[in-house]
């Protein structure tokens, strides 16, 4: 089996407010295909990474790293 592609989805959904509540959900999917010298775990791993980065960013949390694009 030759994997040439991969795809990562990471999501949140986030409850808050009393008195009046709210349910906040955020969900991402990124795909890359995999270059060589690259291995899956690899790729894999750089797009989770991008993946809940950018998804907490959409929450607003400040302590995540920017990302150039």
């Amino acid at each position: 089996m030759k994997i040439d592609r991969v795809q990562v989805t990471y999501g949140e959904l986030r409850s808050t407010g009393y008195p009046e509540y709210s349910n906040k959900r955020y969900e991402l999917t990124l795909s890359a295909t995999i270059e060589s010298g690259e291995s899956a775990e690899h790729v894999r791993q750089k797009l989770t990474f991008l993946t809940q980065s950018l998804v907490k960013k959409e929450f607003g949390d400040k302590d995540q790293m920017d990302i150039p694009f």
